[in-house]
């Protein structure tokens, strides 16, 4: 379980290193283009493997047979559970030959010459299946890091749910034909991207010819003399391409044609999943429709495909309107916070990316050289690729004699000018009922003291009298 544990941190450290490493300084960003050839296969799917992006897929979820493919899986998890695989011998027993005997797809069988009784290393066996897609080797593998071909199908399913590899399901192993095991080209994209960031997986799955070191001292030097199954990358075939890397093929009755490649030039470096490609052609003679999808596909992407730039991190998007500025300077420019680009075709206009821009008319000074002043959306055929931020590419000082003047009339509408008059009118109301009161009062007194002093003028009189 350590041995795992640190397998698994290991091939995780290396993906982010490798990754991070050949990412260009610009974020990059894919879209999807199609060729200009037709694609016989049923599903595929192109990634640039510079940046991790897929940017061609035809019926990248359509559920297909993987056939060999599956193989891929099976040297992930011997490289993730064998850090030193040229240490761990492995021999052929009978039930392997059982199993193949009574196997119902003969033709989707391919062996490396593995006889009962041969030894050879997880290393040996490795370099077999990928090469030549043995069933030998595979079923080797399988029983013995698995345990058993069943409890090797889990470790399988469960690697799978790991990867996100949400449409596939493995329900054999020892490439024996089930027709529940279904995959798709995306899921396999994305099992062959993280087999290229396990340590050795490259090194064994794109060599062009293998030999066993023990094979001539045991009498095997010739048949086990195993050549990589993808024609592409076999100089004098009729399908070599340049800059083809072997990695995986794979061939079933029920599956058709299928290829894992890597290719690359000037470089550039590509990923290709081809699946379900026709086994024969319309007379009925077999045909490799899946070596000249690769190629046709490979060829489009290096002549027509590259790096641009849509957008500048020094490009002028426009003008915003700056009120109270020092000096007469009463605009602002706007450009982006930083610069994008992205895989691009050839055969399309890049004018046809639209920049749509999303900042204020007009903003108050001081404005600083870096300050976020609102966005640009760029958008294809309606559909809006990234959104980055737009920023001041110059300084906007604030005049003190404009700001204080502008200040003025938005000082008699301040709200706490109008709470003052409020208050003001609520006190001189106050104040002048006080004072109507105290009025009415006062009145209302020299009254009554005037009534007592004629009331008093009279007693006196009467006294008198």
């Amino acid at each position: 379980m350590r041995k795992r544990f640190l397998s698994s941190v290991l091939a995780a450290v290396f993906s982010a290193v490798f990754l991070l490493s050949s990412m260009p300084a610009a974020r990059a960003h894919a879209l999807l283009f199609t060729p200009n050839c037709t694609v016989q296969s049923d599903a595929a799917v192109l990634m640039n493997l510079d940046v991790g992006e897929i940017v061609y897929e035809k019926n990248a979820d359509m559920k297909e047979a993987p056939a060999a493919l599956s193989q891929i899986m099976t040297a992930v998890l011997v490289l993730e559970n064998c850090p030193d695989p040229a240490s761990v011998t492995i021999t052929a027993t009978d039930e392997m030959y059982d199993l193949f005997t009574n196997e119902e797809h003969q033709n989707d069988l391919r062996r490396a010459g593995i006889e009962k009784g041969d030894s050879l290393t997880a290393e040996d066996l490795l370099y077999a299946m990928m090469l030549t897609s043995s069933c030998e080797a595979d079923y080797m593998l399988s029983e013995h890091f698995g345990g058993s071909l069943d409890g090797f199908v889990s470790m399988m399913n469960n690697k799978a749910e790991e990867l996100g590899m949400s449409n596939t399901r493995f329900t054999t192993a020892g490439q024996l034909y089930s027709p529940r095991q279904l995959t798709t080209a995306r899921d396999m994209m994305t099992l062959l991207a993280y087999a290229m960031t396990i340590p050795r997986f490259e090194t064994i799955a794109c060599t062009n010819a293998y030999t066993p070191p023990t094979a001539a001292a045991l009498g095997k030097a010739e048949s086990w003399a195993w050549k990589h199954s993808n024609l592409m990358v076999q100089d004098g075939s009729d399908y070599y391409f340049n800059g083809a890397r072997g990695i995986k093929t794979g061939n079933s009755e029920e599956g058709g044609r299928c290829i894992a490649c890597k290719a690359s030039r000037d470089g550039v470096n590509y990923l290709l999943i081809c699946m379900h490609a026709p086994m024969e052609d319309a007379d009925g003679n077999p045909h490799f429709y899946h070596l000249e999808d690769a190629a046709n596909i490979f060829e489009w992407a290096f002549l027509h495909l590259s790096f641009q730039e849509i957008l500048s991190d020094t490009m002028e998007l426009g003008e915003i309107k700056v009120t109270n500025a020092k000096d007469d300077e009463g605009y602002v420019i706007v450009r982006p916070v930083d610069k994008y680009s992205c895989i691009w075709c050839d055969t399309m206009d890049i004018s046809s990316v639209q920049k749509v821009g999303d900042w204020p008319t007009s903003i108050e000074a001081p404005v600083y050289i870096g300050t976020k002043l609102g966005t640009v959306s760029l958008k294809l055929s309606g559909e809006t690729l990234i959104e980055v931020d737009v920023v001041a590419s110059n300084t906007v000082e604030r005049s003190f004699w404009k700001y204080n003047l502008s200040e003025i009339p938005g000082f008699f509408k301040s709200k706490y000018v109008k709470m003052t008059f409020i208050v003001a009118l609520v006190f001189s109301l106050i104040y002048i009922g006080l004072c109507i009161y105290f009025a009415f009062r006062y009145h209302e007194d020299r009254k009554k003291r005037a009534a007592a002093r004629a009331g008093y003028y009279q007693k006196q009189k009467k006294k008198k009298k």
